[in-house]
């Protein structure tokens, strides 16, 4: 099985892959029933004030329903929920800092055992940023706010990726974080993620290849067949030019692939690709000439524009995740937005929680005794000699 068929069988592939076109109606489709839900909350909660507005006082009937709008609810839009969305996927980036945890494939020489190999290359961020982005597509910023969802998401990538925070280890390093905050989302965040947990990175790829490149500068692999006379002239300084396209590449899928649509839309080789070629489009030009014999052109053509429009999405968000002075005026906006078109009736997801717990305790309790019950009974007619009595029809 090759490496395209084995990515083919993976979750990644067959449940979060799109085309535009199919993720935008996704998309909207998931907005447009937050909207109408929020809307549908929204009076439901002024009914049930105006019922007990004659039963309480007028100071804590306002403390009750102050989150509740008086106008009619004006929701958020597609894209203002994907900007909402990308910067909180760069808080994760910043608590994903504070918190120390791996952010990409680190280089090992061979004296460094598989053990600890794996304890430090956890992919801790991206994987939980594709957690967010993914559980987005089917839920709305304005039923669930990625404040919750984002630490769940974190706490839930530091176990994906064998980089495990004790809980409460993990909210105490949290500012104004508490245990019980990070688990009121986690079957909310299971559910929206199909349970599926697999995250496949472009890291991997992009290490592998620039071993290959840089084995090739130095003329360390066998010589290459058709020579110059096919893939061309070795690029000028190829040593330096592959040590510096890997760490300008490096920087683009630790930041601008994470915050744009391209795990939806690409594969990780294509879009380890398509880095690379943003680092430096003539060497990688002359390295994919490498990989193909003659006569196979069209295919090789395929690549080139298929990492050509990953690159353009991968364009798209500046590396230095700096926010400029109109953007950090939009983001203020669109959050007080947010505050004012929030679903009320998922504004407390631990008290949800802790109110479901409670109801099922009471329903865990009644079919203990119902089969307490039914288990004597069934002993009781055990012990009669002629064995229990013939019901009447």
């Amino acid at each position: 099985m090759s490496e395209d068929e084995r990515y083919r069988t993976s979750t990644q592939y067959r449940l979060w892959s799109y085309t535009p076109d199919s993720l935008l109606a996704l998309r909207s489709t998931t907005n447009r029933i937050a909207a109408d839900r929020v809307r549908e909350a929204v009076r439901r909660a002024r009914e049930a004030r105006a019922l007990s507005s004659a039963d309480t006082s007028e100071a804590e009937n306002e403390r009750a329903t102050s989150a509740i709008p008086e106008r009619e609810v004006d929701c958020l839009t597609v894209d203002e929920e994907l900007k909402l969305v990308a910067w909180y996927c760069r808080q994760t980036l910043s608590l994903g800092d504070h918190l120390k945890v791996p952010t990409d494939v680190k280089v090992w020489d061979s004296t460094v055992s598989q053990d600890e190999k794996d304890a430090d290359d956890g992919l801790v961020q991206a994987t939980a940023i594709q957690y967010i982005k993914r559980f987005y597509i089917t839920n709305s910023v304005m039923t669930y706010h990625p404040t919750d969802i984002l630490r769940t998401a974190l706490f839930f990538a530091t176990k994906t990726e064998n980089h495990y925070f004790r809980l409460t280890k993990f909210a105490d390093a949290v500012e104004g974080t508490k245990a019980e905050d990070v688990l009121a989302s986690e079957f909310l965040l299971t559910q929206g993620l199909r349970f599926t947990f697999d995250v496949r990175h472009p890291f991997r790829a992009l290490e592998g290849a620039v071993m290959e490149l840089q084995a090739l500068s130095k003329d360390d692999l066998p010589a290459l067949p058709g020579g110059e006379a096919v893939f061309g002239a070795k690029p000028q300084n190829m040593e330096r030019r592959v040590r510096d396209a890997h760490g300008k590449a490096r920087e683009y899928l630790k930041t601008s692939a994470l915050l744009t649509d391209a795990y939806f839309h690409f594969t990780p080789s294509q879009i380890m690709m398509a880095a690379l070629m943003i680092a430096d489009k003539e060497l990688i030009q002359w390295y994919i000439n490498c990989k193909f014999l003659s006569g196979a052109g069209d295919l090789q053509e395929k690549i080139l524009t298929t990492a050509e429009k990953c690159a353009v999405m991968l364009r798209q968000v500046d590396t230095s995740l700096e926010s400029s002075t109109t953007e950090k005026k939009e983001l203020g906006a669109l959050s007080k937005k947010l505050k004012k078109c929030r679903n009320p009736e998922k504004t407390d997801l631990v008290g949800l929680l802790r109110a479901k717990r409670e109801g099922e305790g009471v329903a865990d309790e009644k079919i203990v005794k119902k089969r307490k019950l039914e288990r004597e009974q069934s002993a009781k007619e055990g012990e009669d000699l002629f064995g229990p009595a013939i019901k009447k029809s």
